[in-house]
């Protein structure tokens, strides 16, 4: 199991954690119902390292998703309101 995907999480406080994990679903449906069940949840959960963790959303700035390969973005579908292609450019 290849762990080629990361997600940062970035609090309200400052602080950050990052989790590395492998693909979540095999099917575009899959994903499809995956993203959708996660943009509409009130928290971000994660089991790692025998440990399930449980993050409010309301503690969260942002998360930033990134993949080893283009095809962590292929597959479901984006809200509509996504801006895609973007690019940073003062952080």
């Amino acid at each position: 199991m290849t762990h080629d995907r990361t997600m940062t999480l970035y609090f309200n406080d400052g602080s950050k954690m990052t989790f590395e994990f492998p693909e979540q679903a095999k099917s575009v449906a899959a994903k499809q119902i995956k993203l959708s069940e996660f943009m509409n949840s009130k928290n971000v959960v994660v089991e790692s390292e025998g440990q399930l963790m449980v993050f409010p959303m309301t503690s969260i700035k942002y998360i930033a998703f990134n993949s080893a390969g283009p095809s962590f973005f292929k597959g479901p579908a984006l809200p509509r309101q996504s801006i895609i292609r973007a690019r940073i450019r003062d952080f």
